[in-house]
């Protein structure tokens, strides 16, 4: 009996890559660590934004302060997860081939 060697192809007569429910669970978790940025960003946002308030020169500079170590964490954070993505992304694009 002889064995007939099959390969999963794409569309366009392609190889599938071999990608696995981990390698996307890795990849939903690394962008939903970056979507929970939102809700500190539009707090972020709206002090920038705070143009009808009366000027408290005391409370903009403690705000401004807090403002822009929030910021410092998350860019350090953003820059951190979309390196991890670029990673993740290059592991899966170089994977090996599904040949059956």
């Amino acid at each position: 009996m002889m064995t007939e060697k099959k390969e999963l192809i794409t569309k366009k007569n392609q190889p599938i890559k071999a990608i696995t429910q981990q390698d996307l669970h890795k990849l939903k978790e690394t962008l939903e660590k970056l979507q929970s940025w939102v809700v500190v960003l539009e707090v972020i946002d709206k002090f920038f934004k705070h143009e009808k308030e009366t000027l408290n020169k005391k409370k903009i500079m403690q705000e401004y302060h807090a403002n822009a170590q929030i910021f410092e964490i998350f860019l350090d954070d953003f820059l951190a997860n979309t390196n991890n993505l670029e990673n993740q992304f290059e592991e899966l694009r170089s994977r090996e081939k599904i040949h059956f």
